[in-house]
């Protein structure tokens, strides 16, 4: 039977609003294990054209579901009519999600009718997709990629039992745990609608997938009980500064002078209580370039009085007079005052710090940096508390680029970040979500340093230690501890989402066949 286009629009159209409470700001998690269910009924008799057309209805649903405030906060920001706004976020969803969720949803219709393991396949194909997402046509400066947000797994960031699955497959498990339920939901009440009656086959089908997530459960819960009990080594102290100023105060003339101002006087006061070993600035705490700017330098040696390291965010220039080309660089200041280390951020965020295509559409001045360069590999910083690895920003949202820190060597995570372009709670918090799965993943302290926050302390477990609000000033205090050893994830990589996109091409491949 194929539905009506109106019920399959409506039910689609719903399904991807229902996808979007599952994220931040409402955080209704458990919608995530049923929000897809009214989108696979209509997908799975549908023509394979119909289904292309539900899939992009549902990305564009459920983006802008998830991120309501991104056209006006790109608008905003780079002093634009409303209708570019919408214009970016169309064409960044059409590019960056749609092509993968419109693909799993045209093999999604001969997957369902694939026996009581095919709820487990599409929950497969769904991880797939998202690998895909995640992992193709990435860091790259003519496409715009680099940002797999709000996919399915994130949903589950507030639920630690179900995030340890991550360490052995990647965020891409829970996606596959959750989409499995899912489609095994989906097809009991698919069955219910069109013939009053569930065949043996669609019972078996959730009970297999329900036994999974349960599996999943109660060994997320069992290791949290477990694990951590006991420190892998003496804690660090440590002071994350968040000063809260605003895009448009820290690039404006007076922005050098103002941030600098600022973040020393709130560590000034932090350091006099009780020096912490390390203080973290955000990403671009400071707008002047610290290697050819004297005075910057000594007044970081002031702050720090020789008690504390700083860990400090500012643009790095190419050229001894202040040239081109550009980095988005984290810096280590230590104790005297001297740049022990540096890292230059690798995977930049297109249209934010590089215009694909050459497309420059910023009327608004960033004080002397128009666009920055992607940097060479460098080891992690080497801080009091051991390997810092650096995730500037949204290479957070890359669990591939974590792995590699951890390779690298550290021992913990730091994601220095500018959100104060975009001032809206839910936003923060969808990108606080992002970077607590790098931790769980990894089994590494994560620290997050927002320049609006939240910022905050993760620990290996993805339990939230300490935090700040949001949208504020604030100083937080907490302690990191440095690990060594390494997670299944963190020596296979995505074997796991490789091997879910094997079983879809298998499953295609055999379904062919039957129908011969």
């Amino acid at each position: 039977m194929t539905w009506r286009l109106d019920v399959a629009v409506i039910a689609t159209l719903f399904s991807g609003f229902l996808y979007g409470l599952a994220f931040p700001p409402m955080r209704f998690h458990l919608l995530a294990w049923v929000a897809l269910v009214p989108f696979l009924i209509v997908l799975r008799d549908s023509r394979w054209t119909r289904r292309i057309t539900l899939g992009v209805l549902w990305t564009l649903t459920s983006g802008w579901s998830v991120g309501t405030w991104m056209p006006t906060a790109v608008a905003s920001y780079f002093d634009q009519p409303l209708a570019i706004g919408i214009a970016l976020f169309l064409i960044v969803t059409l590019c960056m999600a749609a092509p993968y969720y419109t693909a799993f949803a045209v093999v999604y219709g001969n997957l369902a009718r694939g026996g009581p393991t095919a709820p487990l396949v599409a929950g497969a194909a769904w991880a797939a997709a998202e690998l895909a997402r995640g992992r193709l046509l990435n860091g790259t400066l003519t496409y715009v990629g680099n940002s797999p947000w709000a996919t399915l797994g994130y949903s589950q960031a507030d639920f630690p039992a179900m995030l340890q699955i991550a360490a052995l497959t990647g965020v891409y498990g829970v996606s596959f745990v959750v989409a499995a339920v899912n489609a095994g939901l989906a097809e009991v009440a698919v069955q219910l609608l069109l013939w009053g009656r569930v065949p043996q086959r669609a019972w078996n089908g959730l009970a297999a997938v329900l036994t999974v997530a349960v599996t999943v459960l109660v060994g997320g819960a069992l290791v949290l009980r477990t694990g951590g009990a006991t420190p892998a080594s003496a804690p660090t102290p440590i002071a994350i500064v968040q000063g809260n100023l605003g895009a448009a105060v820290r690039w404006s003339a007076e922005g050098p002078a103002r941030t600098l101002e600022t973040y020393a006087r709130l560590t000034r006061e932090t350091i006099a209580a009780d020096p912490p070993a390390i203080v973290f600035w955000p990403e671009a705490a400071i707008t002047a370039f610290l290697e050819q700017e004297d005075g910057h330098r000594r007044a970081l040696a002031t702050i720090a009085g020789g008690r504390s390291e700083l860990v400090v965010g500012a643009p790095r220039a190419g050229t001894p007079d202040g040239g081109p080309p550009f980095t988005n660089s984290v810096y280590l200041v230590g104790a005297g005052g001297t740049v022990a280390a540096r890292y230059d951020k690798q995977f930049l965020l297109p249209f934010m710090e590089y215009f694909p295509l050459r497309l420059d559409m910023a009327r608004r001045q960033f004080g002397r940096v128009r666009e920055f360069t992607p940097g060479e590999p460098t080891p992690p910083l080497p801080t009091r508390a051991g390997a810092a690895g650096m995730l500037v920003c949204n290479e957070a949202f890359l669990p591939h680029v974590a792995g590699a820190r951890v390779a690298e060597g550290a021992s913990y995570l730091v994601n220095p970040s500018n959100d104060s372009w975009v001032p809206d709670a839910g936003f923060a918090a969808q990108q606080f979500d992002l970077a607590a799965l790098r931790a769980v993943e990894q089994r590494r302290w994560l620290v997050r340093v927002s320049d609006s926050g939240p910022s905050g302390v993760v620990d290996p477990y993805g339990r939230v230690v300490a935090s700040t609000p949001p949208l504020a000033r604030a100083v937080l205090r907490s302690t990191v501890e440095p690990r060594t050893e390494r997670t299944v994830y963190g020596h296979v990589g995505d074997v796991f989402g490789l091997g879910c996109a094997l079983a879809t091409v298998v499953a295609l491949a055999r379904g062919r066949r039957r129908r011969r």
